[in-house]
């Protein structure tokens, strides 16, 4: 067909911008013979996913005549046309005559309609590559805030090329009812490690947030990680581990003071027994085959978090993640701090329906957790932000008594609890715990009898274990 709009010869570095202009005729030509087929398009296509002008108007005239419940032929469309002031502009009756022949029916409008829209998302995708570029080369550009709007943007397009987020009932229904009857001994999420834990959730599930908080010194980096090393050893679940503010080195130490029940004292100071060096080679066994992923980078970003876990889940597979922790994650330009932490946690929501994955994010509880009469922290106490409440799919806080103590006896107390305080698909509970501050490790309350600490080195301070949990 001849070409008649200055558009459609725009090109980029030298070449055509991407279209598809015989689709684009042959859509609209059926549609005109069978308007019924409206229903079904419509959802696929905006006036701008045509390239041509003039295809732009006829798409946007079909739109309004059926939104009206207006007919449509031949007639309707270009009198419609005509008093939208319209009409030359498409090249008048005959082309409309020659679009309606150009294609005998509507049978293929689906298949049209889907490349004319992939051709639109490209022309999109290049247009979002030039806004980039020219924030990339303003002087004042913070890098973070370019990638985080790139992202967005192109999330936004992978979006439309993909979502189908209307769904009938039984679409939904039938796969849920298969779920459940092949789900094996009642577990349906990542498992813990923590049998209490798995009951009342069911396992970790796919697309949840879930805020593990707690003031400095209580555990949570402590609890995370034991509940990774759990995830990665006993089940065989792909866990990545992001520390902000422990190293790798540090992190594995706790890791294998954790599986091999050695005291982390021991284990930096190189004080070991025979009986603690067979442990930790039976626990570095075990620990070699794990998928237990760590990124130890301490400017972590919200962007560059979403592209390694997008990353990750594409090449490797993911099925856990776990980020310590939120407050320390860099954040854009945002003048409030509130705001701020408000846009990291929803961004993780986010990336966890995005990534279909667990995400536990540990966070800090303000000094109020810490006030006389206190004997328990409150949803209100995380800091910075109650977004972060909001968001969360669950919030867990990590007690300990001997945090609290006044005396050696009480110190020496090592029970433990994990307090559920809120749990957005079920009930909370709170889960009492066995912590073994030696090793910094959490068990299950039932396994204190069986944990034996071998005799050898000791650290002559057993409360003194260097950095905090």
């Amino acid at each position: 067909m001849e070409n008649m709009e200055n558009n459609e010869t725009q090109q980029y570095a030298g070449r055509a911008m991407p279209q598809a202009p015989d689709a684009e005729v042959y859509l609209l030509g059926g549609l005109i013979q069978d308007p019924d087929t409206l229903s079904e398009i419509m959802p696929l296509l905006e006036e701008d996913s045509f390239f041509q002008k003039r295809h732009q108007f006829i798409w946007g005239a079909l739109r309004k005549l059926y939104e009206a419940s207006s007919p449509i032929d031949f007639v309707t469309l270009t009198n419609f046309l005509e008093q939208e002031g319209k009409l030359s502009q498409v090249g008048g009756k005959e082309y409309i005559l020659q679009v309606m022949d150009s294609v005998p029916s509507a049978a293929n409008a689906e298949y049209h309609a889907e490349l004319v829209a992939k051709k639109a998302i490209l022309r999109k995708l290049i247009e979002s590559s030039n806004h980039t570029i020219k924030a990339a080369l303003d002087p004042a550009a913070d890098h973070s805030d370019v990638l985080q709007k790139t992202q967005a943007e192109i999330f936004a397009l992978a979006e439309k090329g993909t979502r189908d987020s209307l769904k009938p009932l039984k679409n939904v229904l039938l796969p849920l009812l298969e779920k459940i009857q092949t789900r094996k001994e009642g577990i349906s999420g990542i498992r813990t490690g923590f049998d209490k834990l798995d009951e009342l959730t069911n396992g970790l599930q796919k697309s949840d947030l879930i805020i593990l908080a707690g003031r400095p010194g209580m555990g949570k980096t402590a609890f995370a990680l034991t509940l990774a090393a759990n995830a990665a050893v006993k089940y065989n679940q792909k866990v990545a581990f992001f520390s902000l503010e422990m190293s790798a080195e540090q992190l594995v130490q706790r890791v294998l003071s954790i599986q091999s029940e050695v005291p982390l004292y021991n284990l930096r100071t190189g004080k070991l027994n025979q009986e603690y060096i067979g442990k930790i080679g039976h626990a570095c066994e075990r620990l070699n085959d794990a998928p237990l992923y760590i990124d130890d980078n301490s400017d972590l970003g919200l962007s560059e978090l979403m592209s390694k876990a997008r990353k990750l889940k594409s090449t490797i597979g993911l099925d856990l993640l776990i980020v310590d922790y939120l407050q320390l994650m860099r954040t854009g330009k945002e003048e409030n701090r509130a705001v701020a932490i408000g846009a990291i946690s929803r961004g993780l929501k986010i990336l966890a329906k995005d990534v279909g994955v667990p995400i536990i994010a540990l966070a800090q509880l303000s000094r109020k957790a810490e006030e006389k009469g206190r004997d328990r922290p409150l949803l209100s106490d995380l800091r910075e932000s109650g977004s972060i409440e909001q968001d969360a799919d669950m919030v867990w806080f990590v007690d300990r008594k001997s945090y609290r103590a006044k005396n050696d006896e009480e110190r020496s107390d090592n029970s433990a609890q994990l307090l559920v305080a809120k749990h957005r698909n079920g009930s909370t509970d709170d889960i009492n715990l066995t912590f073994i501050k030696e090793c910094t490790a959490f068990y299950n309350q039932a396994e204190e009898e069986t944990f034996n600490m071998a005799d050898g080195y000791m650290n002559t301070d057993p409360y003194d274990v260097g950095d905090g949990f």
